[in-house]
């Protein structure tokens, strides 16, 4: 029985594996569908000949899922630039908002036009919702003809890569004139921003912001030069809508209800994540983390042990079918996978070296957690945002601690000011102290002149080199494979 479950773990690995790397390398082989076709039919031939011998059968298979990956990306790809739109002339278009609004200087809309998307950016007032249907006129800009800024980043090849096709900036107009949408998104939608208007009424700038950051991720009203003290500190995951900051806070707070019993750290952590997915808007990045972390709970309170590389692939897998872009062009999601895997893989291996296992546990575990993702996520961070925190691990080992303190006493405090302002008040000024501790914190580390420093590079040789070390590292030692958290 056991060898059985083995092998097909063997093939199901794998077999993900496959698809994923004939994802990954896609784009940069071309490949005939009917080439591609002809291949799996030929692999498919083979694997009926060769179906007794074990070896060729699973190297088939890895073969044609590989393939497959790769098939798969070309047709969505096709699918995707078969969308045109009519760009460089003045049009008139009618769309529907698809997802919550994204306002900062100005108001950020994602209109579905014509089976695709486009982005229309224009003045904060009048806001407009999730659902309303627009009548927009302006001018479409082709994302194809787009160039590169000094740093190399190509917006147009950003906003295709998330099946956005054209872009109209200041609309000579825009109107409402419909509803629609889902009405359980809408209604979840809404009950953020309520919940977002009491934190608004009882919290002083910018402490509310900063509290509307640590529940919703919203980083509307905090002030740049708090999100340049995050940012040099390696904090930014605690105010930001990402898998990485779901990841991290819902297993450390399961680690803290552990205190009181299984049954405590399971409901209580599956609570927060519902509740953290609805204020959040059920953006995808946090719907992702929080089904990945509660299918890890479900597993562990029902006594089964999750194989935690079949289950990260699966849902990978899950994800990539909705958009296979996401695996080399969406941020989040690679920070959120990484995360993830190193929490799960590399936390037990540092916490066992010799100078970190003497610690106080509450320490050891917020250490050896941030290490973990930290190092994990350490490429992507500097590829894509070149800043390297030396404070980070400091940083995050005075602040981590309290962060579910600040989420649990602002959440109260938010739900108090619904019920009445008073009492929403009194518990806003004990939110108001974790806060301003954590902001005092992370303002102080940033002031250190070796606090960070900037790293900015275009090339990528060293990323796989990286991985390659840390993979070695965490298997150099022969024995019991690693346990997971």
């Amino acid at each position: 029985m056991g060898h059985q479950a083995l092998g097909l773990s063997k093939y199901v690995i794998g077999s993900l594996s496959a698809f994923l790397v004939g994802i990954f390398f896609a784009d940069k082989m071309l490949l005939d569908f009917g080439w591609a076709g002809g291949i799996i039919l030929g692999l498919t031939i083979a694997l009926i000949l060769f179906w007794r011998k074990q070896y060729y059968r699973f190297g088939i298979i890895i073969i044609a899922v590989l393939i497959l990956g790769l098939t798969y990306y070309h047709f969505w790809d096709w699918k995707e630039n078969k969308k045109h739109l009519v760009y460089s002339q003045q049009i008139e278009i009618v769309g529907m908002v698809t997802s919550k609004p994204e306002i900062s200087n100005d108001q950020k809309l994602l209109i579905k036009y014509n089976k695709t998307k486009i982005l229309v950016q224009t003045s904060k007032y009048p806001a407009y919702q999730y659902g309303d249907k627009l009548k927009i006129v302006g001018l479409i800009e082709n994302p194809v003809a787009m160039r590169s800024d000094a740093t190399g980043f190509n917006y147009g090849n950003y906003l295709l890569k998330h099946g956005i096709r054209g872009l109209i900036k200041n609309p000579e107009k825009i109107e409402k004139v419909d509803e629609g949408g889902n009405i359980i998104v809408k209604n979840i939608y809404k009950a953020g921003d309520i919940f977002q208007a009491s934190i608004n009424r009882i919290l002083p700038e910018p402490y509310a912001a900063f509290q509307s950051g640590l529940l919703l991720g919203t980083k509307t009203n905090i002030p740049d030069s708090l999100m340049s003290d995050f940012n040099r500190t390696g904090t930014t995951h605690i105010v930001a809508v990402s898998g990485y900051n779901v990841t991290i806070i819902i297993i450390f707070l399961a680690a803290i209800l552990m205190r009181f019993s299984r049954k405590v750290s399971f409901w209580g952590s599956i609570a927060a994540i519902i509740i953290f997915i609805i204020l959040t808007g059920a953006v995808a990045s946090v719907l992702r983390a929080g089904i990945l972390t509660a299918l890890i709970l479900i597993a562990r309170f029902i006594g089964r042990r999750p194989y935690y590389p079949v289950l990260l692939l699966w849902v990978a897998f899950a994800m990539l079918l909705f958009n296979p872009y996401a695996l080399k062009n969406d941020v989040s999601f690679q920070l959120s996978f990484l995360a993830f895997i190193g929490l799960i893989f590399l936390t037990p291996k540092i916490s066992e070296i010799k100078y970190i296992r003497n610690m106080p546990m509450t320490f050891k575990t917020v250490f050896s957690e941030t290490m973990g993702a930290q190092i994990m996520v350490l490429p992507i961070l500097l590829y894509n945002f070149g800043i390297l925190s030396i404070v980070a691990p400091l940083a995050n080992i005075l602040i981590l601690p309290i962060v579910p303190t600040a989420m649990l006493l602002g959440f109260l405090a938010g739900i108090g000011g619904l019920v009445w302002i008073g009492i929403g008040k009194i518990l806003a000024d004990i939110s108001w102290l974790v806060l301003k501790y954590i902001i005092a914190v992370v303002q102080y580390l940033s002031s250190l002149p070796f606090a960070a420093v900037n790293i900015k590079t275009s090339d990528w040789w060293w990323i796989p080199i990286y991985f390659s070390l840390i993979i070695w590292w965490s298997l150099r030692k022969r024995g019991e494979p690693i346990k997971p958290i």
